[in-house]
């Protein structure tokens, strides 16, 4: 298994893992309620928060795994839970994505939703040589002999800075900047990009490292995901919503994703995402 970071467009938020370290979670009951300081900027996160990015992105760095080759898929399992209009239970999706490392080779879809039956099963057309097969205009799956211009979109994303300041000024621009560049957007991109692809060590530790600059990210030290496991995470309370980054609390894994609704709010459902596996496989459809 990888560790590490489905959806295929990296500025995608919320919809659309890591081994190594081990600590307790009851030195943070010794930092409650302070900030701290990195590199003499001034205070961003939580000291608790911080905490727990700095070790998941120790453990992000300790990750040893080969990168994968240009022909293989990342193999991604998530879980989702989203709201239904006029629904007391929020809709359940489990999605397998064979993402094409290099963006040339079909990935593939599955996406079980047990309230509608069934299995839907989509091809991701690669793009070689600036093209790419074209839908069916019956949008059943199936992809014509005719083609598209296109630009590679690949699952591997080593083109990411290393660093915390180059991650955060990447998470920024993710966002266009300006008017639509907040710390709530800034850190809902972080959710974004774990699931966008999979980054290698050195920019997954430098994506951690970059919410520990974000004002306003503080820790949960107790947190149930949307898939029952027990763990901690960090937050940032936006005007209408908190996002949660979930990790496990012994290996400081990346477990998933939620957006609450904050109080005033409370009527409506929180949306919920989770990683169940993650890893490299040579063929789209090949599970371990």
């Amino acid at each position: 298994m990888i560790a590490g970071s489905a959806g295929p467009a990296r500025a995608r938020s919320w919809l659309l893992a890591t081994v190594g370290a081990t600590a307790t979670v009851g030195v943070f009951a010794l930092l409650l309620g302070s900030v701290v300081s990195i590199d003499g900027e001034p205070p961003a996160a939580s000291a608790q928060a911080a905490e727990i990015l700095h070790r998941a992105a120790d453990t992000a760095r300790a990750d040893r795994t080969p990168a994968p080759r240009a022909d293989q898929f990342i193999l991604r399992t998530t879980k989702g839970f989203a709201p239904v209009a006029g629904q007391g239970e929020p809709a359940t999706t489990l999605t397998r994505s064979w993402m094409s490392v290099d963006g040339t080779h079909d990935g593939l879809i599955w996406v079980s939703d047990p309230p509608a039956g069934g299995r839907q099963s989509t091809v991701i057309p690669g793009c070689l040589n600036g093209r790419a097969r074209e839908w069916s205009p019956a949008a059943d799956g199936t992809l014509l002999n005719s083609t598209r211009p296109c630009t590679p979109t690949p699952a591997y994303l080593n083109d990411l800075p290393t660093d915390a300041t180059g991650m955060l000024h990447h998470l920024q621009r993710m966002s266009g900047g300006g008017t639509m560049q907040s710390n709530e957007r800034t850190f809902a991109n972080v959710g974004g990009l774990i699931q966008s692809g999979y980054l290698p060590a050195q920019s997954r530790a430098a994506l951690y490292e970059a919410a520990t600059k974000i004002p306003g990210v503080v820790a949960n030290q107790t947190m149930t995901d949307a898939a029952g496991r027990t763990g901690i995470g960090v937050s940032l309370a936006g005007d209408i919503d908190r996002y949660e980054l979930l990790f496990d609390s012994n290996t400081y894994q990346f477990l998933g994703w939620q957006v609450v609704p904050k109080a005033e709010n409370a009527g409506q459902q929180a949306r919920r995402g989770v990683t169940l596996n993650l890893t490299i496989v040579d063929h789209a459809g090949q599970t371990p």
